[in-house]
């Protein structure tokens, strides 16, 4: 079967018809005012849930209780460096997100039947997608952390052994100066211990 076979024939509207359509359209126009236009850009938001911007309209409480959860992991995280607060922001926006599939949770169970719904369903999906968005963020910045921390140490270790041999190589060497191959005990001044 071709393509132009599958497609269906389009429609012919009469002219009365499309005289109707463009009259209704120009009375359909959409909100006015600013309070109209807010609330219209929220008409396909069911939940909240996987919104784009994250506190776009939240009510000042949640903003409030948001900044709490950002100071409160960023204080516990520490983050260093770019990848670090990028991890960071990707868990705050799971822990919040986390919280809204919660809510949502609790408006579906007490509805009369909630079982039956489809929506119970969907919250299941929820919650396991996002504990496990936020579980692999959280042992993605430990991971990196650990490296970083490895890292640093090796660096102090490396350090610590560069000042130790100019330290050798700095040191005296003269009649008071033990010989690097001797075990014999000497005392503070080099003179042997008795």
């Amino acid at each position: 079967m071709s393509i132009e076979e599958s497609q269906k024939p389009a429609k012919v509207m009469s002219s009365c018809k499309i005289e109707a359509n463009r009259r209704n359209a120009q009375r359909s126009t959409g909100p006015k005012t600013p309070e109209g236009k807010v609330k219209s850009s929220q008409n396909s938001i069911t939940h909240g849930i996987f919104v784009k911007r994250f506190l776009n309209g939240a009510a000042p409480e949640t903003v409030a209780e948001t900044e709490a959860l950002v100071t409160g992991i960023r204080e516990h995280c520490k983050p260093q460096g770019m990848l670090e607060e990028i991890l960071v922001q990707k868990i705050v926006v799971e822990t919040a997100r986390y919280d809204r599939v919660l809510g949502f949770e609790y408006q579906q169970l007490t509805r009369d039947h909630a079982f039956y719904l489809k929506a119970v369903d969907c919250i299941d999906r929820y919650t396991t997608s996002t504990s496990r968005a936020l579980f692999r963020a959280i042992e993605e910045l430990e991971r990196l952390q650990a490296t970083r921390k490895a890292s640093e140490h090796r660096g102090a270790l490396s350090q610590e052994s560069a000042a130790s041999v100019e330290e050798a190589q700095d040191a005296p060497q003269g009649a008071n100066a033990a010989p690097s191959n001797s075990s014999t005990p000497r005392d503070a001044a080099g003179d042997v211990a008795a």
